[in-house]
C-alpha cells in the first residue's frame, strides 16, 4: 500500500506496563521495532484520566476548562442535574482539520468524533459514544463501509454478560478500524491518517493480561508493520494508560458516610442491594435463551433504573436519586467532586479544604493511600468552563478505582474478577519511529502537545490559545520540523463565532 506523510494509531489504555513483557518475549515486533528506531516514552493524561476528556484534549490541545467536559458526565449544582454536554464535542477545531486546509485528512475510530465534522477528506466517528447510523463524513461513505466491509461502529454484546462473544466481536473491530482506515487512506489519497482502537480498553479493564488481549495487540502489531518504512511518520499514542486494580473505592458511599451526600431512596438503591443489575437480568435471559425476547419485555425506562454492576446510575437516574437540597459533595467516577455551595459563598473554602484533608488521610482498609495527589479544581483547569469544572480533584493512586455510582453501602471493595480487573492510569505510551523522529526519548511529554507538535511537522501554524506546546526536541536533528521556526495563528474563525454566540446567550440568560 501507499502509505500517507504521517500515520498517528491511538491505542485507548495503552501503557508498557502491560506489554513490555510480550516484546521482551517477541510477541510484537513491529512494536518493538518502532521503539528502537525512535522515541519511546510517558504521555501524561489531563485529569482525570479517562476517554472522555482526553481524546478531546488530544486532538484540540486544550484542557477541559476550555472545552467544557470533564468526564463521561458534568454536574450542574446551579440546575441541579447529572448530564454529558454533547453539544460541545464539536465547538473547539480539531488539529485534523488545520491540517486540513492544505491537506487531505483521514480520521477513523476515534473516540468522542460523534457526530462527525466536515474535513478536507474522511472521518469515521469512533465508540463508544458514536451511533450506529450518521456516524460518517461524507455522508455517503457510510453505505459503502456497510455494503463492502460490514462495518459496525460498536459492539453489541457486554464482556460482562457474553464474554467470549464480546472479545471476538472486540478482535474483529480493531481489525476492522486498521484494514477500512488503510483501504480509505488510499481511495481518498490522505497525507494524515488518524486510527484509533476504542475497544482494546476494555480488554484491558474486564481481561489486562489474558491471551484475549495479546490476540487484540497482535492485531494491531501486524498492522503496524504496514507502516514502518523509509518515508512514513509513525506515532503510536494512547490517551491514558492502564494497570490492575487492588483496591474500589466508592467515593459517593463515603462521601454519604461522612454526611456529606444525602440520597432519595428509590427504585435503583433497593434494586443495587437486593442484586438486581442491568447485567444480572441479561445474564438470565441469556442462560433461558430468550436475549430477545428480554429485549422486547424490557421496557428503556426500567433499563435506565436499573443500576450496574457497581452500582452506576443513568445520569437521569443519578440526578433523581440525589437529594439536592440536603447534600454537600456529589462526585463523578474517577476522582471528581463537586460542591453544592457556591464558590463565593461563607463557608466554601473551609468545606472545601476539609473535604482534602480528609482524603488526603484516607486509607483502604491495606493501610494504602487513596490518591497520589489531590488538586483543587482551579489549578489544574483554565478557560471559559472553569466556573463549570469539580471543585476538588483526585489524581488516584495507581490501583485504585474510584467509582460514581450512587446508593452503595460499602466504602471500600476488592476487585472482582468478573468485572473490572484493570483501571485507567495517567501516564499512557508515546512512540513515534520515522525519518522526522530523533531516537532520543524525553522524559515524558503531556497529551496537550501532541496537538500544536503534529500541526508544526505537517509544517502548520499553530492556534494560539492551545495550551501545550510544539515538543521540537522529539524531532531529528537537521530535519524540516526541526529547522523550522515555529508559527502562531489567531484562533480558527468558527471558535470566535462559537464565543460570540456562547456571550449573547449568557447575557439573554437562554
Amino acid at each position: 500500500m501507499t502509505t500517507p506523510q504521517t500515520v498517528v494509531v491511538g491505542l485507548d489504555g495503552a501503557h508498557f506496563e502491560l506489554i513490555q513483557p510480550w516484546i521482551a518475549e517477541g510477541k510484537l515486533p513491529n512494536i518493538e521495532r518502532a521503539i528502537k528506531s525512535g522515541i519511546a516514552t510517558d504521555l501524561e493524561s489531563v485529569l482525570p484520566p479517562v476517554t472522555s476528556p482526553n481524546w478531546k484534549a488530544y486532538s484540540t490541545g486544550k484542557n477541559p476548562g476550555k472545552l467544557g467536559i470533564f468526564w463521561w458526565e458534568n454536574i450542574d449544582v446551579e440546575e441541579q442535574r447529572v448530564y454529558y454536554p454533547s453539544e460541545r464535542k464539536n465547538l473547539n477545531a480539531t488539529f485534523w482539520e488545520l491540517v486540513g486546509e492544505t491537506e487531505r485528512v483521514g480520521i477513523i475510530g476515534v473516540p468522542t468524533t460523534y457526530p462527525p465534522k466536515d474535513v478536507n477528506g474522511f472521518l469515521v466517528s469512533g465508540a463508544p459514544d458514536a451511533d450506529r447510523s450518521g456516524y460518517t463524513f461524507p455522508p455517503s461513505l457510510e453505505d459503502e463501509l456497510e455494503e463492502e466491509y460490514g462495518y459496525e461502529v460498536t459492539k453489541r454484546n457486554r464482556l460482562s454478560v457474553n464474554r467470549d462473544v464480546a472479545v471476538e466481536e472486540i478482535l474483529d473491530l480493531i481489525d476492522s478500524r486498521f484494514t477500512v482506515g488503510k483501504s480509505l487512506a488510499e481511495e481518498y489519497d490522505v497525507s494524515f491518517l488518524q486510527i484509533a482502537t476504542f475497544y482494546l480498553n476494555s480488554l484491558h479493564h474486564f481481561l489486562w493480561d489474558d491471551e484475549a488481549t495479546l490476540r487484540g495487540w497482535q492485531i494491531i502489531d501486524d498492522h503496524i508493520g504496514d507502516f514502518l518504512d523509509d518515508d512514513t511518520d509513525l506515532v503510536l499514542m494512547s490517551d491514558h494508560g492502564s494497570t490492575e486494580i487492588e483496591t474500589v473505592f466508592h467515593v459517593n458511599s463515603w462521601l454519604q458516610q461522612e454526611g456529606y451526600l444525602a440520597l432519595n431512596t428509590g427504585i435503583s438503591e433497593y434494586l443495587h442491594r437486593a442484586g438486581i443489575t442491568q447485567e444480572r437480568m441479561i445474564r438470565l435471559a441469556y442462560l433461558f435463551r430468550i436475549p430477545r425476547l428480554a429485549e422486547r419485555l424490557t421496557p428503556n425506562a426500567l433499563i435506565e433504573r436499573l443500576p450496574d454492576e457497581e452500582g452506576g446510575l443513568s445520569r437521569k437516574s443519578k440526578t433523581d436519586t440525589v437529594d439536592w437540597d440536603s447534600s454537600i459533595a456529589l462526585a463523578s467516577g474517577q476522582g471528581l467532586l463537586y460542591l453544592m455551595k457556591d464558590p463565593d459563598s461563607d463557608g466554601y473554602e473551609r468545606i472545601r479544604s476539609e473535604l482534602i484533608e480528609k482524603l488526603e488521610e484516607l486509607q483502604d482498609p491495606a493501610g494504602r493511600s487513596i490518591a497520589t495527589d489531590i488538586f483543587r479544581g482551579e489549578k489544574i483547569y483554565s478557560g471559559p468552563y472553569l466556573s463549570e469544572a469539580p471543585d476538588i480533584v483526585i489524581d488516584q493512586r495507581q490501583g485504585v478505582h474510584i467509582t460514581g455510582g450512587v446508593g452503595r453501602d460499602d466504602v471500600f471493595d476488592t476487585p472482582d474478577t468478573n468485572k473490572w480487573k484493570a483501571e485507567n492510569k495517567r501516564h499512557g505510551l508515546f512512540v513515534a519511529s520515522g525519518p522526522s523522529f530523533s531516537e532520543s526519548s524525553p522524559k515524558k511529554i503531556s497529551i496537550l502537545d501532541l496537538a500544536p507538535t503534529l500541526l508544526h511537522l505537517h509544517d502548520c501554524k499553530i492556534p494560539e490559545d492551545m495550551d501545550g506546546t510544539v515538543q521540537k526536541r522529539i524531532f531529528a536533528r537537521d530535519s524540516s520540523p526541526e529547522q523550522r521556526n515555529i508559527e502562531y495563528r489567531k484562533r480558527p474563525e468558527l471558535e470566535n463565532e462559537v464565543d460570540h454566540i456562547r456571550r449573547i446567550t449568557r447575557e439573554l440568560n437562554l
